[in-house]
């Protein structure tokens, strides 16, 4: 039996939330967190800043980088809030598939309308593609966009640098831009 196509956006359950505390209840309900707990944002949503991510890492060095990338620009989780795309790990470590990311952008959606973030990093591509497809291009790195009345900064995700110097080096251009817009 084949999966059911994921709901409307304007259907949505994720709409009738009214508040954080029950979008999150409502990932409690997905199958997915009977063996694990949801990943919708962990740090402070009120400060409005947002760093965004596709998903959660299964490698723990991932968020070592974003937490030290977020520390060369004064950053830290009392002053920013991660939020991810996905509420969980994808399988295997793979890429999200279209029908889980339209299962679940309403949650991020209904996330920017509850808690609106000014200033948005993406990283990666998957987390950019929130602005539209012009976004999620590899040449919209280190650009503007407007996404629900905040800016989003499109940047490179610490999986996809590996050990490549030049990667690293956008990216910390990237970071000094987004840290003068928010200053």
């Amino acid at each position: 039996m084949a999966a059911p196509a994921p709901a409307p956006a304007a259907d949505h359950p994720a709409r009738a939330c009214a508040d954080v505390p029950a979008l999150l209840a409502l990932l409690g309900r997905f199958p997915d967190a009977r063996t694990r707990p949801p990943l919708l944002f962990q740090g402070a949503l009120e400060t409005r800043i947002w760093v965004l991510i596709d998903r959660p890492d299964t490698d723990p060095a991932h968020r070592e980088t974003i937490d030290r990338m977020l520390a060369a620009i004064d950053l830290d989780w009392n002053r920013a809030a991660l939020v991810s795309r996905l509420p969980w790990p994808t399988p295997g470590d793979g890429e999200p598939t279209a029908s889980a990311l339209a299962r679940f952008s309403p949650v991020v959606e209904r996330l920017a309308e509850l808690a609106p973030p000014t200033h948005v990093l993406a990283l990666g591509q998957v987390a950019a593609d929130l602005a539209g497809t012009q976004a999620r291009l590899g040449s919209s790195r280190g650009r503007w966009f407007d996404w629900r009345g905040a800016q989003l900064l499109p940047s490179i995700h610490p999986r996809a640098m590996g050990g490549n110097k030049e990667l690293k080096r956008q990216a910390f251009e990237h970071l000094k831009l987004f840290r003068a817009a928010i200053a």
